[in-house]
């Protein structure tokens, strides 16, 4: 993330966001406070938003809430990425246009529209339209190839410079959608999920079920053995995941400890038969920390499943599915609850 505030601007939002963690009682670390400064900034009008309408609802201001503000909102790393593919995609536009004016011809109609081009970058704020971008251009040079001008050449390795920048988009599309420590899909790419699901659902009149999953008594993992023993239980658990799901399933790092696997097609039987087969997986491995051989002792979850229902939003499917994880640690967690119990 970059910030061009001056000094005064900067200690304003400084001040407006300690306010804040103040007014609901949350540590000052690095989340709750980026979160905030993004809020009082008015930089981030997707986390504004969202913000404002939990605070409308009085949805609780809590640790985990302000987590997955962070998770959805701060850390997809679009911003960055996009900025990287616009400056090459300026410098390459740039150099092709230079080649245009030094010819002669009847190739005014091909500048002008890379000079539209050039325009239109300064309005582009996502990966789609970026991609729109890169397809222009290639369409343009495509053409210039085929003028057969004394630029044909030059062309050929330009569109070439295209082609490479759009398997780079594609790339840090994938990227963008995937959590670091896990090389699970996160809250991005889940979102991606969903959309393809409720898709398929439709046509296939089949709804899928989500399971969402939590470990029990992480923090006690952190406390004892420290964090990077706890990042290596995540990755480990994730592996488990990807090996007991089927090729269309996917798993996802919800946030913290807690994991969601979409399973397409699927009925609640069939979740809850997939999440006591992980669930068993998990149990039956023995967890050690690596450097010294200290036994960590079993690792249990706890599990919500709930079922799709046709054209329901996303975040109403979640909800239910949280409800039940959060009877299955009432009851006393390594449990799998599904929305029917929870009912």
């Amino acid at each position: 993330m970059t910030y061009s505030e001056d000094k005064n601007r900067s200690g304003e939002y400084l001040r407006l966001a300690l306010s804040y963690l103040i007014k609901y009682d949350l540590p000052a670390n690095p989340v709750n406070y980026t979160v905030w400064y993004e809020y009082v900034s008015g930089r981030n009008l997707k986390l504004k938003k969202a913000v404002d309408l939990s605070i409308k609802s009085d949805h609780p201001m809590d640790g985990k809430c302000i987590e997955n503000f962070y998770q959805k909102y701060v850390t997809d790393g679009d911003r960055i990425v996009i900025s990287r593919l616009l400056t090459q995609i300026n410098l390459l536009l740039r150099d092709i246009t230079h080649h245009i004016l030094e010819t002669e011809g009847d190739l005014a109609g091909h500048g002008k529209s890379l000079g539209d081009l050039a325009e239109k970058i300064n309005r582009v704020h996502d990966f789609e339209g970026i991609r729109e971008i890169v397809d222009q251009m290639l369409q343009e040079t495509r053409g210039l190839i085929k003028s057969g001008s004394r630029l044909q050449s030059r062309m050929t390795v330009s569109s070439e410079d295209l082609k490479q920048l759009s398997q780079e988009l594609e790339k840090s599309q994938k990227e963008a959608q995937t959590d670091i420590l896990t090389g699970l899909a996160n809250r991005r790419g889940l979102e991606k999920v969903f959309e393809l699901e409720r898709i398929r659902a439709r046509q296939n009149m089949a709804p899928f079920c989500v399971v969402l999953m939590d470990i029990d008594h992480f923090k006690k993992v952190n406390d004892t053995h420290g964090h990077l023993v706890g990042d290596s239980m995540l990755k480990g658990i994730s592996k488990i995941l990807t090996q007991h799901l089927r090729k269309n399933d996917v798993a996802a790092r919800f946030g913290g400890e807690e994991f969601l696997v979409v399973l397409p097609e699927t009925d609640i039987d069939g979740a809850c038969a997939v999440a006591k087969k992980i669930q068993k997986a998990l149990a039956g491995k023995e967890w050690k920390v690596r450097e010294s051989g200290k036994r960590i002792g079993a690792v249990t979850v706890s599990m919500g499943v709930a079922r799709y229902a046709m054209n329901e939003p996303q975040e109403a499917l979640i909800k239910r599915a949280d409800d039940a994880l959060y009877q299955a640690k009432r009851n006393g967690r390594n449990q799998v609850v599904t929305q029917a119990d929870t009912v």
